[in-house]
């Protein structure tokens, strides 16, 4: 009997604080570590290994090393591309360290009469034939499911896997009800398993002719939706397959890196400075050693602004009774008093999205590659473009310049808007 282990949507570099960060990483090498002691033949990472396509160098190597430990241990790796560090220049990370031999893309093909031809990457050890699809910005990659040559892959005999990022729709959650998704009618038909990622969500789906199709979701966290979302008590961790000629077993391995606490207090119809004393009371009472805080405002105030409140002074009260970290969400706090503009949302990116739906209107895609793209999900990837941070000993006009080629990577190196 042979194993291989499933991950996805790691987000190696995900988030700013140093704290969440370094749980990041816990998370990756503590998965990493259960392979290496349960001797799995193999590891296939489903897209978005990391957060960007060039992540800060320094939070990589701590991932590089962990990867290079298993590689050491005989442990193969084969990726795909993610949305988040896909290049359509190959400029990612992902292909700096398939070049220096630390794992393969398994998506080498080409475009023969129409037909994307894809080759197997056969596994040495075990035999296990495995193929793979990138993942794309903006859904991108539907072009390349379009004109796949499915009968093709179809035809070869053994045990075969293969690898994707990006929705199915069949099996989209109601959290991405508006993002794009491909039908499960153009993958390749009877494959052993298909690794899929994107969904950060845990999903484990069987239809006739696709019976095992799995999700393993973000093995930590990428955003405060993640965090709240394992708050509430989702289960976090990637797959372990025993297989010979068929799947025999699909073992889902949890990987608990801290303990959550989650506040939820409801403003509405209170004043402000009514809704910041209960807050102070509330923070003072509980318990928040070791842990991991996530506290959520939300409601529409009678009165005050939400500016009025210091949440600064109650996280650092929470910090103070021994918290690990503490998020303040207070994107759905909304007063009717000052009402102009009321945008909410659970986080910052559903406030934004909410924002560019109100205008995207009046921006017209023409550039052929584009057409057909999400003009909200095309401004969201170019806003997280712009916020990209100047790095450590990096030139002004360096790091200007990446900003620029990291913008016309997301608009597929043409001029798209007008």
């Amino acid at each position: 009997m042979y194993k291989f282990a499933h991950f996805s949507d790691v987000h190696v570099g995900a988030f700013r604080h140093p704290v969440l960060q370094n749980l990041v990483l816990q998370a990756f090498k503590q998965a990493l570590d259960i392979c290496i002691k349960r001797r799995v033949d193999f590891i296939i990472f489903s897209g978005d290994l990391f957060d960007s396509n060039l992540p800060d160098m320094g939070i990589a190597n701590e991932a590089v090393k962990k990867l290079r430990e298993a590689r050491d241990n005989g442990i193969d790796i084969y990726v795909v591309y993610g949305s988040h560090d896909f290049s359509p220049t190959q400029t990612s990370v992902v292909d700096i360290l398939e070049s220096a031999g630390l794992f393969e893309k398994v998506t080498k093909g080409k475009v023969v009469e129409g037909k994307l031809r894809l080759d197997y990457h056969i596994n040495k050890k075990t035999g296990a034939k495995i193929v793979g699809i990138h993942g794309r910005k903006s859904g991108i990659e539907r072009e390349y499911f379009d004109i796949l040559d499915r009968e093709g892959l179809e035809k070869e005999p053994g045990f075969k896997i293969f690898v994707f990022h990006g929705a199915v729709t069949e099996y989209k959650p109601a959290t991405l009800a508006a993002a794009e998704s491909i039908p499960v009618s153009s993958l390749p038909r009877e494959f052993d398993y298909y690794a899929a990622g994107h969904i950060h969500e845990r999903y484990e789906g069987k239809l006739p002719g696709y019976e095992h199709i799995l999700y393993s979701g973000i093995l930590f966290a990428a955003d405060y939706r993640d965090l709240e979302q394992s708050a509430l008590g989702m289960e976090r961790g990637f797959f372990i397959v025993s297989f010979d000629d068929n799947v025999r077993d699909i073992e889902f391995v949890k990987i608990p890196v801290c303990e959550y606490a989650f506040i939820q207090y409801d403003a509405t119809g209170k004043n402000a400075s009514k809704v910041q004393e209960d807050l102070f009371e509330d923070a003072k009472k509980f318990d928040a050693d070791g842990k991991l805080v996530l506290l959520k405002v939300k409601g529409d105030m009678s009165g005050g602004k939400t500016s009025d409140i210091d949440f600064a002074a109650i996280r650092r009260l929470i910090e103070d009774k021994g918290a690990l970290h503490v998020t303040v969400n207070h994107f759905g706090l909304t007063s009717k008093e000052y009402a102009d503009i009321k945008i909410a949302g659970q986080d910052v990116h559903e406030v934004e999205a909410r924002l560019f739906e109100e205008s995207i209107g009046a921006v017209k895609v023409t550039q052929p590659k584009l057409k057909g793209k999400c003009g909200v999900q095309l401004s969201i990837e170019l806003l997280k473009v712009l916020r990209q941070e100047q790095k450590v000993n990096e030139l002004k006009k360096d790091y200007e310049a990446r900003v620029v080629r990291s913008g016309l990577e997301t608009l597929q190196l043409g001029e798209a808007i007008e």
